[in-house]
């Protein structure tokens, strides 16, 4: 009988440290993939990725939120992100002077490569509260306008 009580004590050690171990190398790995938080070329200021699911919230919790669709103006016709503002790159970097640097912003476009510039641009002239739609407007399950 004292056998099989050290059997089954020795089990519950031997499940605890492969517990142990699945659960340190859970945390490196999230560690060593890093955050989706992209930084900028002069590493200043920085802007996150976000899913739609966080996007959504954002939208929700937000009503300051200023959303823009860098995608071309047909595409944007054809449907687009409730509130968000349609501009091009070109636009919204000869007008960053007219928006405040402390508000919360939302960027997405077709994929990433437009949506990206957009942010970065952002991000290198003090804009410090900038989120992009990872994936753009085409993996948005959610209502457009």
């Amino acid at each position: 009988m004292l056998r099989i009580l050290v059997f089954k004590r020795r089990t519950m050690y031997i499940v605890l440290a492969i517990l142990a171990v699945i659960a340190i190398g859970a945390f490196l790995f999230s560690a060593m993939t890093g955050s989706d938080e992209t930084f900028s070329e002069t590493m200043k200021y920085a802007y996150k990725k976000i899913s739609p699911e966080q996007a959504k919230v954002l939208i929700e919790k937000n009503p300051e939120l200023v959303i823009f669709d860098v995608r071309s103006e047909k595409n944007y016709n054809i449907g687009h992100l409730p509130c968000a503002l349609q501009v091009t790159e070109k636009e919204l970097k000869k007008n960053l002077s007219y928006y405040e640097k402390d508000s919360i912003y939302m960027i997405y476009g077709d994929d990433n490569k437009g949506s990206e510039k957009a942010a970065e641009t952002m991000a290198s002239k003090g804009f410090s509260r900038i989120y992009m739609l990872n994936g753009g407007l085409e993996y948005w399950p959610y209502e457009l306008e």
